[in-house]
């Protein structure tokens, strides 16, 4: 019997007893294999959520930043249920099917196919999102390099915010220490390094996250680039982590700029990597993300001052171009990264950077959806940056899709 529904964030199933989280110290309870039930997931429960058997939200959306990780961890989770901490029981056995975002009461069997495909090689280049350094090795061979890391959830781990990091003069070495774990395992395929992009709420459960300001709607607040040129010591501390890895000799690492809204955050980013001995484009690749529709509208002013790979966040790209916080279970009916005013955005970005000669790479959510992989590749799209459970899928995907358009194009 289906108990409640919800969002699926990933092919697995988990099966256990339900553990209700209200409190912070709950999360200190737990003994691992419990189907953890949370009103909303937070980036800094992760180090805890690693070891359940599933996760079910209230809240919460397939983009969070929190299903994403744990669909990376292996981790069956269900968000978005609306009423899930009401209608699950303390104790009792559920399944969490995160396949189709149902909750079962008891034990339920799910069929499922293991993928047995071969390693196919599309000329579009498969690289991987990584939130966790550990697994880099478990994939270092099946992808073509790495199209994000973020960092953040190195950060959090640590329980600590990146100010109190800074302060006690470990931040350059935790940031350092997981982008080597990553460039050591995929060398000398590239690997884009993600400057910070946490929302105030994810930061304000650390320890030192009082600092943060109170915002009612963090995804559309302080985050991104704006934030770090907000405090430009944690900005180059993290510049100073990349370059100590260029001086051990790892030739291998690229910076991308997140959620620019115009070129003025990117030159001011540059400004700051060059402040600490980095020159970009020349000591490394430097790119940004195009996730505003601001940044989408004046491209050329971003290659114009230097630009070697454009990634592309549909995520953030509809949430800005729908008015839609992706977070938001009462709205998000109207979140569609395929809506036409999204795709019209996305094409205009991929193919000015073909005319250019500069890499296009999706990343996020979209990389990992057969469908709008299809439409990418169609577009023209130069990589596909992907979940680590999903390289070898996509990699069919876009090979068939790569023979298609030459069959029909030979035809």
């Amino acid at each position: 019997m289906i108990v409640v529904r919800g969002i699926g964030t990933g092919p697995y199933v988990g099966v256990g007893q339900v553990r209700k989280i209200e409190r912070d110290e709950d999360l200190l309870k737990l003994v691992g294999g419990e189907i953890v039930v949370v009103s909303r997931a937070s980036r800094d429960m992760l180090s805890y959520l690693h070891r359940a058997g599933g996760v079910v939200t209230d809240y919460g959306g397939l983009t969070s930043h929190v299903a994403i990780v744990l669909r990376e961890m292996k981790v069956p989770c269900v968000v978005g249920t609306g009423n899930g901490t009401e209608k699950l029981q303390e104790n009792t056995i559920v399944t969490v099917d995160g396949n189709t975002g149902n909750i079962y009461q008891g034990f339920m069997e799910r069929e499922g196919k293991k993928d047995t495909s071969l390693i196919y090689l599309p000329a579009t280049n498969i690289k991987v999102n990584l939130n966790v350094p550990e697994i880099a090795w478990k994939v270092a061979l099946l992808a073509d390099g790495v199209g994000s890391i973020r960092i953040e959830n190195s950060i959090i781990r640590t329980g600590k915010h990146p100010q109190i990091l800074l302060e006690e003069g470990k931040l350059v070495q935790v940031i350092a220490d997981a982008v080597r774990l990553i460039a050591d395992a995929f060398c000398p395929k590239p690997v884009w390094f993600r400057t910070f992009d946490i929302a105030t709420d994810e930061l304000k459960r650390l320890e030192g996250g009082s600092m943060e300001p109170a915002e009612k709607n963090p995804l559309m607040g302080l985050r991104g680039i704006h934030k770090d040129l907000k405090n430009p010591e944690i900005l180059k501390a993290e510049f100073n982590a990349i370059m100590e890895l260029i001086e051990e000799g790892y030739d291998n690492l690229g910076v991308k700029i997140p959620l620019v809204r115009d070129v003025s955050e990117y030159q001011e980013a540059k400004k700051v990597m060059k402040e600490v001995g980095l020159k970009p484009h020349r000591d490394l690749p430097v790119g940004a993300s195009i996730e505003t529709p601001s940044a989408v509208f004046t491209l050329e002013e971003f290659i114009k001052d230097g630009m070697d790979f454009a990634t592309l966040g549909m995520s953030d790209m509809a949430m800005c171009s729908l008015a839609v916080d992706r977070r938001g279970v009462r709205v998000a009916k109207h979140f569609n990264l395929t809506h036409p005013s999204v795709l019209t955005m996305i094409k205009t970005v991929i193919e000015t950077c073909n005319q250019q000669g500069i890499e296009s790479c999706i990343c996020g959510y979209a990389g990992s959806d057969p469908d709008i992989v299809r439409w990418l590749v169609k577009t023209g799209i130069t990589s596909i940056s992907t979940n680590p459970d999903q390289i070898l899928k996509i990699r069919k995907v876009v090979d068939i899709a790569e023979r298609t358009l030459i069959q029909r194009e030979l035809a």
